[in-house]
């Protein structure tokens, strides 16, 4: 009962913790209550730089008109740039994707949708052979659009919470 509490209590104090960081005050939850996407800094604009003097570790670009093969839609309509790097938050390190939009109605616009359908979307990861020891998880548990910035956090919304406070 005593580590119930103290868990509860900890993650109330998360929650309050990230919400008071918040410059809009605009979050969504999952069906569980997590926080899963925040909007913030709606008048900033970023590139990668600001990330790596952030925090962002060996940030990679990946191509980011990608097209879905089975749909022929683009997977990251009218993002300019995305990078996929690491960031060393209090949890450990996590891995971050950035879809950086021309301005702040772009990400909204454009990006939202599918950071929503990244982070729903389960990845197989697990054991060699399909079946034996894999498991379903989602790499990326949560998103925050900061100014023209698609935040892709791995596992929880603090991760990119830790990285957008630390932007200058």
């Amino acid at each position: 009962m005593k580590n119930i509490l103290i868990t509860i209590s900890l993650m109330a104090a998360f929650f309050l913790f990230a919400c008071g960081e918040s410059s809009s005050g605009q979050s969504s939850t999952n069906e569980d209550g997590i926080v899963t996407s925040r909007i913030i800094n709606e008048n900033n604009t970023y590139a990668i730089s600001h990330y790596e003097e952030a925090g962002l570790k060996k940030p990679k670009s990946i191509q980011a008109d990608a097209i879905d093969k089975k749909t022929g839609e683009p997977i990251t309509p009218n993002a300019q740039e995305i990078h996929v790097g690491f960031f060393k938050s209090s949890m450990g390190p996590k891995d971050i994707e950035l879809r950086i939009y021309t301005n702040h109605q772009d990400a909204l616009d454009y990006g939202v949708p599918p950071a929503k359908k990244t982070i729903s979307a389960a990845v197989e990861a697990g054991g060699a052979v399909k079946g034996a020891g894999t498991f379903a998880k989602s790499s990326y548990g949560a998103y925050v659009v900061s100014g023209n910035t698609i935040i892709l956090c791995q596992v929880q919304i603090e991760v990119c919470d830790e990285l957008s406070e630390s932007l200058k």
